[in-house]
């Protein structure tokens, strides 16, 4: 890291340094005007001169533009004459202050770490930058933070997180749409000319679009080329504008969107923005993965039990949904436990008067009637069977025929005149005010204290419409008021995991992650549909964080008929294992298939849930691949699901990624994998016949191989182990 200054006839340059994974991120700032980006990428030798660089990319004065012109910073000021998206917006109450002119003040350097701070005495307001630079990956983490330094209330409509800009060369832009059931559906188109923004208003992440986005330069595919990515860590409202300015210039913005009104800063109130994540790769989309991925391991996700395996779930939601028989729980515990499942979750349906979504809903009381001695019987059978016990919680709604409500009808969200909207007949609580968030914690950790859960399946199955106290938008309030609750259950109960669970994905993010060891990807437990969401949810979260559940077929969401193989072993190699389907039903064949999928997961889960993860390309459009490298190089698991008849007679030798050219690997279909002539039709390769073969890493990256031929909706399951 520098700190180094350059002074020529125009004025004073300083520049700054901070270096870490191979990447460089190197600021400039021209006298007291806020930091730059002069290059954010492949590391610079680190005798580089800085001023130098700026001096070398500074841009002229241009025909009908200002006599001095303006770089866009970190956090760009309509004061400074930036045409484009201001970082702030926003006025104090008397309509004044408007503008900024931020005049920087103090710089504090740390290994890896920068912290800009400077003022705007004619607007009132201080404002502080801070970015750091993981040192392993490069992986950069920023946000800001400004004061009300005047003696009169501001209103802020938008505070964005550090501002990032792209090189004009990087043409194309992936984001991530979707609804329910249908999350992570990739989304390409070129780079806006003007904005494209994407907004979320759903009081959480969100099914709808998920705060991220991907750059990709002209050579740019999986594993070549430069590619940048960018994550909001927030779990509520909020927007991401990427921008083309008529200079050419670049940038992307993201930050909390503020409802009108919500934001008002009173004088000496500080508001912060929260993380917003980067990654520059020179090795395309699959680098972006390798980065994000270590990273969240690393820096985001605070598992209590790290070293401990993820065990297989049994969950019973879609085995017995609401109807909760004690004697009909406990045989489907046998049942899952005698297949390999290794906790037991029950979901919703346990508590007082919930024999339906209409009603009962915050009332975390055990039913009586469905469990007159409580759940201790049922939690001493599972344990009794060997699997951790689990259990599912919505604790911010609450039903309209519930006790809690009837107690306290003025603990919901909601604009007092107006017509009420409700989603699974359900209300949200207002979880920021104490007493509501006192009770919460209370209820929890009182089931947490009076019987030995391991796991909350914490779930939030409606959107936030009016997210009002007293006529006011605190949508904002919820999500921080949501960490808050979090993390008061995590003091309290430090060994307990807690899965993010929004009616399947409406709530992914850093954020969150924070507080949360495991996602719920998707309401859909169809296979076909869910193996393509896991795919792209890879390049910013490492797959074990997704449950990955085998469901039942014909699927309770689609309605398609699928193959055990095909479900089992998706589930083996796509994330987190879990079964949710009614065990007791499974003919010999199916049990078998699923018994040998679980076994495969337990023998290879320390490579699948803490190697690299990356996606595969294939010349048939039919098969999409993923491998999962361990983290010492010596062991990976591949596999290839062929959703559709292919197009062709004979498929593509499909290419691994990833390996060692120089090493051998012996590679082979694992035994009671769904290998075999599935399409009745032979093939030559010894693989196909349960043998292995030894290839380099080379060899296999170069040329491939080629998967006997199968029928739609099949997966194939390679190892491999690198020869000594």
């Amino acid at each position: 890291m520098t700190d180094s200054q350059y002074t020529d006839i125009k004025g004073k340059i300083r520049t700054w340094r901070i270096d870490g994974g191979g990447v460089t991120l190197a600021l400039a700032a021209e006298d007291e005007r806020l930091p730059h980006v002069v290059h954010f990428g492949r590391a610079l030798p680190g005798d580089e001169d800085l001023a130098a660089l700026a001096l070398a990319t500074a841009r002229p004065v241009v025909h009908a533009g200002l006599d001095r012109p303006y770089i866009p910073s970190l956090f760009p000021e309509a004061g400074q004459g930036f045409a484009g998206h201001p970082a702030l917006l926003s006025h104090r109450a008397d309509g004044t202050g408007f503008e900024t002119q931020f005049h920087l003040e103090n710089v504090e350097a740390e290994r890896g770490k920068l912290a800009f701070r400077a003022s705007d005495n004619v607007a009132g307001l201080h404002l502080e930058i801070c970015v750091e630079l993981d040192e392993k990956t490069g992986n950069l983490a920023a946000k800001a933070a400004i004061e009300n330094s005047s003696e009169i209330p501001r209103d802020i409509d938008w505070l964005s997180c550090p501002a990032l800009p792209i090189p004009r060369d990087h043409g194309r832009v992936i984001t991530w749409a979707g609804r329910w059931c249908a999350e992570f559906q990739r989304e390409l188109s070129p780079w806006p000319h003007g904005q494209k923004v994407l907004e979320n208003r759903t009081g959480r992440t969100s099914h709808e679009a998920f705060p991220g986005i991907m750059t990709l330069s002209p050579e740019a595919d999986l594993d070549h080329g430069e590619a940048i990515a960018i994550h909001l860590g927030w779990s509520g409202n909020w927007r991401l504008i990427a921008e083309e300015t008529a200079d050419g210039d670049r940038q992307i913005q993201t930050g909390i969107l503020y409802l009108p009104g919500e934001c008002v800063l009173a004088p000496g109130e500080r508001l912060e923005t929260p993380d917003v994540f980067a990654a520059w790769s020179d090795e395309g989309e699959n680098g972006i993965a390798r980065k994000f991925q270590s990273f969240a391991r690393e820096k985001i996700l605070r598992h209590p039990n790290p070293e401990k395996s993820r065990p297989v779930h049994f969950n019973s939601w879609e085995a017995v949904y609401f109807h909760h028989d004690l004697e009909e729980l406990k045989a489907l515990a046998e049942r899952a436990a005698s297949l390999g499942a290794e906790r037991f979750v029950l979901d919703d349906g346990w508590f007082l008067n919930r024999n339906d979504d209409t009603a009962g809903l915050g009332d975390w009381t055990v039913d009586p009637g469905k469990y007159p001695d409580g759940l201790t019987p049922l939690i001493d059978h599972v344990r009794n069977l060997g699997m951790g016990f689990g259990l599912w919680v919505e604790p911010e709604m609450v039903n309209a025929d519930s006790e809690l409500y009837r107690a306290h009808p003025d603990w919901v969200l909601e604009i007092e005149g107006h017509t009420r909207h409700e989603g699974r007949q359900q209300l949200v609580l207002d979880i920021a005010r104490p007493e509501v968030s006192d009770h919460l914690f209370s209820r929890l950790n009182d089931l947490l204290c009076e019987y030995p859960i391991e796991y909350l399946k914490w779930d939030m199955n409606r959107v936030l419409t009016a997210p009002a106290r007293n006529g006011k938008a605190v949508a904002a309030e919820q999500a921080r008021a949501l960490y808050e609750l979090l993390g008061r259950l995590r003091t309290a109960h430090p060994g307990v995991e807690i899965e993010s669970c929004a009616s399947g994905g409406g709530r992914i993010d850093f954020g969150i992650l924070k507080h949360t060891e495991r996602f719920w990807l998707s309401d859909n437990n169809d296979t076909h549909d869910r193996w393509p969401m896991h795919r792209e949810a890879s390049l910013f979260f490492p797959p074990e964080l997704f449950g990955f559940h085998v469901g039942p077929s014909p699927s309770h969401t689609s309605g398609r008929k699928l193959d055990m193989a095909f479900r089992a072993w998706s589930a083996a190699v796509g994330g987190h294992m879990g079964l949710e389907l009614d065990v007791r039903k499974l003919t010999a064949d199916e049990a078998e298939a699923l018994e040998n999928a679980i076994r495969f997961h337990k023998e290879w889960r320390r490579v699948l849930h803490g190697g690299t993860t990356l996606n595969l390309a294939s010349a048939d459009d039919e098969i999409t691949g993923r491998i999962t490298i361990a983290e010492d190089g010596k062991r990976f698991v591949a596999s290839f699901v062929q959703d559709a008849t292919i197009s062709r007679r004979i498929t593509a030798p499909v290419r691994l990624a990833g390996l060692d050219p120089d090493a051998r690997y012996q590679v082979e279909f694992p035994k009671g994998s769904t290998v075999i002539d599935r399409a009745r039709r032979s093939s030559p390769s010894s693989l196909a016949c349960g043998e292995s073969l030894t290839l380099s890493g080379a060899a296999l990256m170069a040329t491939g191989i080629r998967l006997p031929l199968a029928w739609p909706d099949s997966i194939h399951v390679m190892t491999g182990r690198r020869i000594p």
